[in-house]
């Protein structure tokens, strides 16, 4: 008896958070999705999701499995693309696409240590601050913060929490008194509106940042502008936590970021996802642990 599809399409609707989200992800029937729930609840003799038609949620026995299955099936689908990666089965090309702004050292990273191993496998990585359609734009993988942006149906695999910064330099802090809070500041490097909303709805709880005395659509920018001393800017901890240890940088405020959104893993959920890009998602994502 095969035991195996029902356990991954049980984690897969729990992923999804409804049976139709998982049929399209799995690309199967809802009403196949549905028999082999029926299935894997009949065979542990328990129930394992509780179904509304407005909701879905785990059952307390349902919650055990799903955090034991998610990292076992990993493991074990990882475990079987070692076998079928053979280097000399994997070629082809791989398309990623990450923020414009996004730190490159570990994308690079990943990609020159894929290539050594499958030198046939070829790369097209697009910076972009625009959330790509991932079968639209025909894009392999994206690094994105936050969940969903682009069209299509997605697999999201979280790697690591994005933490930001409200930061300036020593230089503007010798010539400005410290504002009391964010609302105080007159001299904000603002980021572009999309990404205003985003931080103020997620990373500020609902805080409102004040009016840009200077607006960076790119945060490699802004980070720039607060180094050189032209004011206060609230950046990703990517771009700013050595600088901070470095003294070049300075924190400011750091109880008033309530959230760190998560920076996921991001691919198609198509039938045909090739080996290759389940592979090299693996590489990419140890560049984060």
């Amino acid at each position: 008896m095969d035991r195996l599809t029902p356990l991954q399409t049980f984690v897969a609707v729990v992923r999804a958070g409804s049976f139709t989200a998982a049929a399209a992800a799995l690309s199967m029937p809802r009403s196949t999705v549905s028999l082999h729930i029926k299935t894997l609840e009949q065979t542990l003799g328990t129930r394992l999701l509780k179904r509304s038609t407005r909701s879905l949620s785990l059952t307390e026995d349902g919650q055990v499995l799903f955090d034991r299955a998610e990292d076992g099936l990993r493991t074990l689908t990882g475990a079987m693309d070692m076998v079928r990666n053979r280097p000399d089965r994997l070629s082809g090309l791989i398309r990623l696409t990450a923020p414009a702004d996004f730190p490159t050292t570990p994308i690079a990273r990943a990609v020159t240590a894929f290539r050594r191993q499958h030198p046939a496998v070829r790369f097209r990585v697009l910076l972009t601050n625009t959330a790509l359609d991932l079968i639209g734009d025909d894009v392999d993988i994206a690094l994105r913060i936050g969940s969903g942006g682009g069209g299509g149906a997605r697999i999201e695999r979280r790697l690591a929490p994005v933490a930001w910064h409200f930061c300036a330099s020593p230089d503007w802090l010798d010539r400005n008194a410290l504002p009391s809070g964010p609302a105080q500041i007159t001299d904000f490097i603002a980021p572009p509106p999309g990404l205003r909303a985003f931080l103020e709805r997620v990373v500020l709880a609902g805080r409102k940042l004040p009016a840009g005395a200077i607006i960076a659509d790119n945060q490699l920018m802004a980070r720039d502008l607060v180094l050189a001393g032209a004011g206060i800017g609230l950046l990703p901890a990517g771009l700013c936590t050595d600088l901070i240890g470095a003294g070049r940088l300075h924190l400011l405020w750091p109880d008033l970021i309530t959230a760190a959104p998560p920076l996921n893993l991001t691919f198609a959920s198509r039938a045909d996802i090739t080996h290759r890009v389940r592979a090299f998602a693996d590489v990419l994502a140890g560049e984060f642990r």
